[in-house]
């Protein structure tokens, strides 16, 4: 075998029989590529040698120089014995590497070989790649409405959608009408509010299920529910002054422009810490720690709402939402979304009153939800889950 790069992995012939699931190119010399596993695939048998044969090649070139990750590229030569013994294999195979060369592959990525043809089978070409590992998603961006971006390091952010996996080291943000849940490797997930932005940094996960999770929340605020781990494990969102260890399952976790960091725990229990002390935050209460300053004695959080109307019916336009007050709430998060979980487009009014009239854009069904605020910004459980209908 010569060769002037990487070793051979796999080879695929590439016959003239069709491939299951191909969509063949009219305008392709290849008559269209594959890569799969190793296997490179093309629409139309690739002869030994000829023009075709030629502009299939620098077709490969191209496709290969767009995919940055294939570290070498092996062109095998499979002619009939008579040719092959007579030293034609190993020339041919050499010619086809150097249309590959002079298409801008580097010649150490490119080898080539000449194998024992197939009897009688005419002359053809066969190729195969070796692609290197790429890196395994930490989590997948479950669901998104509104702006929703990720960067890493200092490339320009760029939008996702639902579906997208996310990697370590990618900041995820929020914009100003933005959500976005994120399920994590781990089985947690975490829910970013509008203006918020998190940073993915260490996953990892052993068989044992002791995991080890570290975010770090830049700014705005996320809701985490985490799933259960193994003895050991750690789960931690740092913010800028402060680290919240989870011993529980859902909490919040805020940072405030002020630098203060906040948490309020759900359920479970919160560790959060700074450099000047820690505290223990269970289910039920919240604390703050200021910058350069221990965090609080943890305070409980305000109780649910209790939604007082609407509670189902249909009306000709969205209705006034009436809810009971809430002693020490400041105001009220009212919450009105298309779905009853609260994933995708969520309109949020606030009110310093226990009514407000309903923000909703339209004809259809509407579910509604109130979140009592106090005046340090802590924000308590939130209410039940009411709907009505809007008639069309």
């Amino acid at each position: 075998m010569r060769k002037a790069g990487a070793r051979l992995m796999l080879s695929l012939l590439l016959s003239a029989l069709p491939v299951t699931g191909f969509a063949a190119e009219a305008d392709s010399a290849c008559g269209g590529l594959t890569f799969d596993n190793g296997r490179l695939t093309t629409g139309r048998p690739l002869e030994a040698k000829g023009a075709r044969t030629e502009a299939c090649l620098r077709e490969v070139a191209e496709a290969v120089k767009a995919r940055p990750a294939i570290r070498s590229l092996t062109v095998a030569a499979k002619l009939p014995d008579a040719e092959r013994l007579d030293g034609q294999g190993l020339a041919v195979a050499k010619a086809a590497a150097e249309v590959l060369v002079s298409a801008g592959i580097p010649r150490t990525r490119v080898s080539f070989v000449a194998p024992p043809g197939d009897g009688n089978t005419p002359g053809q070409l066969q190729l195969a790649y070796v692609e290197r590992p790429g890196p395994l998603a930490v989590a997948r961006l479950r669901t998104a409405s509104g702006p929703v971006s990720a960067s890493l390091g200092e490339a320009e952010p760029t939008p996702r959608v639902a579906g997208d996996p996310l990697y370590a080291g990618e900041l995820v943000a929020t914009g100003d009408t933005g959500r976005a849940e994120l399920a994590l490797a781990d089985g947690s997930h975490l829910f970013l509010s509008p203006h918020s932005a998190v940073r993915l940094g260490t996953l990892e996960l052993t068989a044992e299920r002791q995991r080890k999770v570290l975010l770090d929340l830049v700014k705005g605020t996320v809701e985490t529910q985490a799933a259960p781990g193994g003895a050991g494990s750690t789960f931690e969102v740092r913010t800028r002054g402060a680290v919240a260890g989870v011993r529980g399952t859902r909490f919040r976790v805020a940072q405030q422009e002020d630098g203060t960091s906040r948490v309020e725990t759900l359920e479970g229990k919160v560790a959060l810490g700074a450099e000047q002390g820690s505290v223990d935050v269970d289910a039920g209460f919240g604390s703050r720690a200021k910058p350069a300053q221990a965090p609080e004695a943890p305070r409980a959080l305000l109780t649910a709402p209790a939604l007082e109307r609407p509670r189902g019916g249909t009306y000709p336009k969205a209705p006034a939402l009436v809810w009971k007050a809430v002693p020490g709430a400041k105001l009220y998060r009212v919450e009105l979304a298309a779905t009853a979980d609260f994933t995708g487009d969520v309109r949020v009014q606030e009110s310093a009153n226990p009514t407000v009239d309903a923000a909703a854009p339209g004809a259809g069904k509407w579910f509604w939800r109130v979140l009592a605020v106090d005046a340090d910004g802590f924000v308590g459980y939130p209410s039940k889950i009411f709907s009505f209908d809007v008639a069309g």
